[in-house]
């Protein structure tokens, strides 16, 4: 089940998917009784993780050009793109690089968008918040509805798609070979309940989005567009009758249920297609989110980090399981090699004691059976030092360890032998008298607090000294210790812009632990 968080611009709608099918949807007013409703919906319902796609006539598009340059300082002149024209909603903008200029310095084009008053979706995001509901991200319909070009052939040269989402606004989007230009909402005065005239009003907001952007350079004035319309079974023959092709145009008029058939979509309303690019943006899957802060999707984050670890911890048990399963193995096959040498020695014993002179030579061997089981059984008492031992005693040690920011990422296990006297460490020998003990590094992570690295080196050594105070355990040593690295660091130019420098936190809190632990029958 996947939920999204559909925002026309007005009403707030929440729609339930099931693969391709539309299972339930709910709709909220911006009212106080309609935000309180929402907030009561999602307090009943599961916390399921959502996306959140806005649909609004309070975004903006352009295009800008800029110098070819590396990626750390053409990231720095978009910041300062953003800042100049989107300074009071920047959190709330997006920018790619959508090609290059053919001529000249043979600059680099860059699309920057954003939504110019984010106050329009900031109560529901905050209610999200309250109610602890994961957003996973914020898209924006017109960078969503890319991926409808493959479905209705249009990848290619100028393209104008236009769909109408709801009863007043008709949605334009400019794409050029497949990347998106700009787009725009145009208000039309529509009946709600006759939608079947809405060529008589789109034909003239189309007409003048086209001049729009052949004035801005953004169609060359020769360039041929290639109009794709969605439209429902009653809009039809209101839009054959009002766009037709000519020799700066074509036409491709799509109905909405095809579009939905291609698509493979049930039960899901034909009226308008708002339908179609929810499920789009349904689909984005792990691409990056159009808007938003970092932190409104850290709890999202986190989730999918509780879940890597669940399914890390997983796949340890598996792997301690089938370990354990090849020493049960060995462990019956010793077995049955002591059985056999315990029934040769009965034998030896039976022939010696009715032909002793006989068989004095069978006699003699009959010792060397003795010491052949006395090596089977030292082998058998030493193979119990194996890693699930090592980990579930461990685990024991470290399940008195409360916290919940403490993680294991990995373990290299190896068996040991310790001489006495100089207590040199040796690789262990299963058939030696030696007890066989335990040697793994283990590999973690925990949760540090900014800027306190003695805090962090504290809580390193409150777990050793819980892993020393096993009976289990002979040696704790710390190999690594957790480093306090900043996230982020910033510096200003000289024409004072902030520039944010990102930091890999990859390393931040990792630690590393050496323990000895004894054999399970030398506690």
């Amino acid at each position: 089940m996947k939920r999204l968080f559909y925002f026309t611009g007005y009403r707030l709608s929440v729609l339930h998917w099931k693969g391709r099918r539309l299972v339930g949807s709910s709709s909220f007013e911006p009212t106080e009784s309609g935000l309180e409703k929402f907030r009561s919906y999602l307090s009943k319902t599961e916390k399921l993780p959502g996306k959140f796609l806005v649909d609004v006539i309070e975004e903006d598009f352009r295009n800008e050009k800029i110098p070819h340059v590396g990626s750390k300082d053409r990231k720095a002149v978009i910041n300062r793109l953003v800042d100049r024209f989107y300074r009071s909603s920047k959190n709330y903008s997006y920018s790619e690089v959508i090609g290059r200029e053919k001529t000249g310095r043979k600059d680099d084009i860059v699309l920057l968008g954003a939504m110019t008053n984010p106050q329009l979706i900031q109560p529901w995001i905050t209610i999200l918040d309250e109610c602890e509901v994961p957003l996973s991200g914020i898209w924006t319909l017109p960078l969503v509805s890319r991926s409808l070009l493959k479905t209705i052939r249009a990848t290619s040269g100028v393209v104008l798609l236009v769909s109408q989402q709801v009863n007043s606004n008709v949605r334009q989007t400019l794409f050029r070979d497949g990347k998106l230009v700009s787009s725009r909402q145009s208000i039309v005065n529509q009946d709600i309940n006759d939608i079947s005239g809405i060529g008589e009003l789109a034909a003239p907001e189309v007409k003048r989005t086209i001049e729009f952007l052949r004035a801005q350079g953004l169609i060359g004035s020769g360039e041929v567009v290639n109009l794709h319309i969605l439209g429902s079974e009653e809009q039809l023959i209101s839009l054959q009758q009002w766009f037709k092709a000519t020799d700066q145009q074509t036409v491709s008029i799509h109905p909405i249920a095809e579009v939905q058939k291609k698509l493979g979509l049930k039960d899901v309303g034909e009226k308008f297609s708002d339908s179609i690019f929810a499920w789009l943006c349904v689909q984005q899957g792990l691409s990056a989110s159009h808007y938003g802060e970092a932190g409104t999707f850290s709890r999202y984050k986190n989730k999918l980090a509780a879940t890597a670890l669940y399914v890390a911890s997983l796949l340890v048990i598996i792997v301690g399981v089938l370990l354990a399963e090849s020493n049960v193995s060995r462990a019956i096959e010793y077995e049955k090699s002591i059985n056999l040498l315990k029934q040769q020695e009965n034998s030896y014993k039976e022939l010696y004691s009715k032909k002793f002179k006989a068989f004095e030579a069978v006699f003699e061997n009959a010792g060397v059976m003795n010491s052949a089981v006395e090596l089977a059984e030292r082998i058998k008492r030493n193979s119990a030092t194996s890693p699930l031992d090592f980990m579930i005693s461990l685990s024991e040690v470290l399940s008195q360890h409360k916290a919940s920011d403490l993680s294991i990422d990995r373990i290299e296990w190896r068996a040991i032998n310790i001489n006495e006297k100089n207590h040199k460490i040796q690789k262990a020998n299963f058939t030696g008298k030696l007890p066989v003990k335990h040697d793994a590094i283990v590999t973690g992570r925990i949760a540090i607090p900014e800027n306190n690295y003695r805090e962090s080196v504290d809580h390193i050594q409150n777990i050793i000294e819980l892993l020393k105070a096993s009976p289990r355990i002979e040696r704790v040593e710390a190999l690594v210790m957790p480093v306090d690295l900043r996230s982020e660091s910033k510096f200003s130019t000289e024409s004072g812009v902030n520039i944010t420098r990102q930091v890999k936190e990859e390393t931040s809190g990792v630690f590393s632990l050496r323990i000895i632990m004894k054999a399970p029958g030398h506690v």
